[in-house]
């Protein structure tokens, strides 16, 4: 049933998405793509070696992920305006210590703190919860938008820290995003985050508001999704279909994407086409979130991420031949539409699977295993360089696994609720805990 409210009146939600959008976007300054441009002018100023430098970077990525869980039960209880304006003054703060740190043990402990908040205060679960809840019909654009919000980040906070580096050094870069983060995030979070439509009179993606709808009418929207709880999710084969190619997934997009510049210089292509091609793939992928989160609402979200894997793997077999500085750039266009897209449809899954009751829970649940891949994948590549003497075996390691994970996701459908009472006769339309 899809009554939409055909007002004048901009939905309340799309003010929510932004503000969202502009987390993620600034959130993105601890990222693997961004902190990897950093990653030269930080060692050879203190005289780290790499590897003691990238330690903090996997680290970072790891815990963040192993800390999710926590984070997506208070997005569920309190929604995103307390977390992400209190995780945006604290980014700020983060901002402020890595320009001021001198020993690596600061750096290890700033950054891990760091990406921790941003990735779920700022740009990961609290944004991604507050948009199911806003959202329904519209909810695969809406976390579409969302997802293109962090890779754009990257791939333009490139270009604006190397150019202030160039003229200030690097310390300058993290001030000014403490800068921006108090300003375009603290303050707009404050101001217009709320948990959830029916706060404001409203329902998801504008429907009808509450007032203009009798109580049998409201039961009736309201009814429609099944809220699913934590535990009665994890007894779902599906969800675990979903956490093992929430594994093996991120593992393959960051095991390629990490070693593309040294892949590309290896086989002859100048460094300076390489970071090109990779800022190409970065720009790609973020627009990639939007193009596939409005397909999701119109084919099955569940093909689609399967098709998704095995375009992954026609891709990466590709990879394999590339020797040109143009063969660079149409992998790194075809990669980031595939690559990208994946991510987004695993969130839309998810929402669509078990609803918006515990989907801070179920998603914060879901994300550790995500982070794990995310944190790891890169290893994997570096040691199968190290014992073959180049990436031909990983790549194939890679194909083989993205034509399992679209199998499989074929098997991950969508559960049937288990038998409980409605959530209409549930007081006060709250989902059970």
């Amino acid at each position: 049933m899809k009554q939409i409210n055909k007002g004048r009146k901009i939905f309340y939600g799309w003010y929510v998405l932004s503000v969202g959008m502009v987390g993620a976007f600034l959130a993105s300054g601890t990222s693997q793509l961004f902190m990897s441009i950093m990653l030269k002018p930080i060692t050879e100023e203190f005289g780290w070696s790499r590897t003691a430098a990238t330690g903090a970077i996997t680290t970072g990525t790891v815990m963040a992920g192993l800390l999710s869980f926590p984070f997506g039960k208070l997005a569920d209880r309190y929604g995103p305006r307390f977390l992400t304006s209190i995780g945006a003054i604290f980014m700020a703060g983060i901002y402020v210590a890595v320009a001021k740190f001198e020993h690596l043990w600061q750096f290890y402990v700033i950054y891990v703190i760091g990406r921790i908040v941003s990735t779920n205060a700022v740009a990961g679960i609290v944004p991604k919860t507050a948009v199911v809840n806003w959202f329904r019909y519209f909810r695969g654009r809406a976390l579409g938008f969302l997802s293109m919000a962090s890779p754009l980040g990257s791939s333009m906070l490139v270009f604006i820290a190397q150019l202030i580096m160039a003229h200030h050094g690097w310390r300058s870069v993290f001030l000014l995003f403490a800068v921006a983060m108090v300003l375009l995030q603290a303050l707009p979070a404050t101001l217009i985050l709320r948990k959830q439509p029916e706060d404001l009179g409203l329902l998801p993606d504008g429907r009808l508001t509450l007032h203009a709808m009798s109580t049998v009418s409201v039961q009736s929207q309201t009814a429609e999704e099944y809220k699913w709880t934590l535990s009665e999710a994890i007894r779902t084969p599906s969800l675990w279909l979903l956490i093992l190619a929430n594994i093996v997934v991120p593992a393959v997009g960051a095991g390629v994407s990490f070693h593309l510049v040294s892949y590309y210089t290896d086989v002859g292509i100048r460094a300076t086409i390489a970071v090109g091609a990779i800022s190409i793939f970065a720009l790609t992928g973020a627009f990639a979130n939007v193009v596939w989160g409005f397909l999701s609402e119109r084919f099955p979200e569940r093909l689609l991420a399967s098709a998704v894997m095995a375009l992954t793997a026609v891709t990466i077999l590709y990879l394999q031949s590339v020797r040109t500085s143009a063969g660079a750039f149409i992998f790194s266009v075809i990669y980031g539409l595939t690559l990208r897209g994946e991510g987004t449809l695993f969130n839309i899954i998810l929402a669509q699977y078990y609803g918006r009751g515990s989907y801070g829970a179920i998603s914060g649940f879901v994300l550790p295993f995500h982070m794990l891949g995310l944190g790891f994948g890169p290893m994997i590549s570096s040691l199968s360089f190290d014992f073959t003497g180049s990436y031909q075996a990983v790549f194939s390691v890679y194909i083989a696994i993205s034509i399992t994970t679209a199998l499989l996701l074929l098997c991950a459908k969508k559960p049937i609720p288990p038998a409980r009472r409605s959530f209409s006769q549930q007081p006060n339309g709250v989902s059970e805990h």
